[in-house]
């Protein structure tokens, strides 16, 4: 084995020679390439964290923005439903309040009508009364009754009032 290494020691000394000159030229020109584009990676890959882990926070905060707007949002419309059930409540009282009174008001109405004809059709009577009572007297005045003639007097009174009443009507 002795002899293997003293035969080789030169390529072994030439390879590592190589080894640490292939390593200090990669080093002087790659390493602080690939080392500057490491860390421009990591900064890239940081800088990208931190942005989604605001868009995230933001995205966080707007959801919960929505959220509360939304339970705003519910709570107005059960505000404006219960507004509107009661609006509707009141309208129907009222609605039914004024038909009531309209009611009221055309039965007054119908009731004074009625009392209106009824004392009409009293005055016309009266006063028809008093037109036959005023023929009999004139006729009684005029002349002396007995039965027969009290009869006919009637019956003549009573055939004026009927044509009487038929020109007025």
């Amino acid at each position: 084995m002795n002899e293997f290494f003293s035969d080789n020691i030169v390529h072994f000394w030439w390879s590592v020679s190589a080894f640490v000159v292939f390593v200090l030229i990669l080093l002087k020109l790659g390493v602080k390439q690939i080392l500057a584009a490491v860390d421009a990676r990591e900064e890239k890959i940081a800088r990208e964290l931190k942005e989604s882990e605001a868009a995230y926070t933001k995205a966080k905060h707007v959801r919960s923005e929505l959220e509360a707007r939304m339970r705003g949002a519910e709570a107005e419309i059960a505000k404006l439903m219960g507004e509107a059930r009661r609006e509707a409540e009141e309208h129907k009282v009222r609605m039914t309040e004024q038909g009531r009174v309209e009611i009221e008001a055309a039965r007054n109405r119908a009731l004074r009508d009625i009392e209106t004809a009824r004392n009409t059709a009293l005055v016309t009577l009266r006063r028809e009364i008093a037109e036959i009572s005023l023929l009999v007297a004139e006729k009684v005045v005029h002349q002396h009754l007995d039965g027969a003639k009290h009869e006919e007097l009637v019956s003549s009174a009573i055939s004026a009032y009927e044509s009487s009443a038929g020109k007025a009507g």
